[in-house]
């Protein structure tokens, strides 16, 4: 996972989605600051005419704020629908399984995807929507959406009774949109008198 993914947001100065790629580094379009990979799993921030910061990725990864989302919770009633985000996404759609072998020994199955397309994947306060270039758009609803994961670069979501969906994001954070989905389910969810989820894999559970 690139530094820009883990970190959707600079630790130093809170700009959202500002690092990007510089040279063989990671720099923040906001305050300069240069993000490098130390050993191990550690990250070193170095603003620009200061000393360097080392500390572990997960470090830097808890001390971020929350992600912000536009509006007031809504139940998805007669409320306005509300844009949260959007951004451009390659989607793949589980087409079947292929089953898994080591040697002659069954271990299981894993999902195959179909080609990939690319569009525009937008969240709000009621659907997530994938509007592919030249094609039909799908609109899922919250309330549909029964599983969230990121996996290997992607976030992957499961529809209720429907295949499972992969996205891969041209600039955006794969975990800032992770963030982002299920802070938009926790507060439809909750607004809508659904519980509190507790979990959003294997599948989302709550109480």
């Amino acid at each position: 996972m690139a530094i820009r993914d883990l970190l959707w947001a600079c630790p130093l100065c809170g700009a959202e989605e500002a690092i990007r790629p510089s040279g063989k580094a990671e720099a923040c379009t906001g305050c300069g600051a240069i993000f490098r990979r130390g050993r191990g799993a550690e990250i070193v921030a170095t603003p620009p005419g200061g000393q360097a910061i080392v500390r572990h990725a997960a470090d830097w990864a808890h001390d971020l704020a929350p992600v912000r989302l536009a509006g007031e919770p809504g139940g998805g009633g007669e409320e306005a629908e509300i844009e949260y985000r959007r951004a451009a996404v390659t989607a793949r759609f589980a087409k079947g399984y292929a089953p898994v072998h080591l040697g002659r020994r069954f271990l299981g199955r894993i999902e195959q995807f179909g080609p990939a397309r690319d569009g525009t994947l937008l969240l709000s306060s009621r659907a997530l929507a994938f509007v592919p270039a030249g094609a039909a758009s799908h609109r899922w609803l919250l309330e549909d959406i029964t599983a969230v994961q990121p996996s290997s670069g992607v976030l992957q979501i499961k529809i209720r009774r429907q295949p499972v969906v992969s996205f891969r994001f041209a600039e955006a954070s794969v975990r800032l949109w992770e963030e982002a989905l299920q802070t938009a389910l926790r507060r439809f969810y909750l607004a809508s008198g659904r519980g509190e989820i507790v979990e959003f894999q294997p599948r989302i559970a709550v109480r």
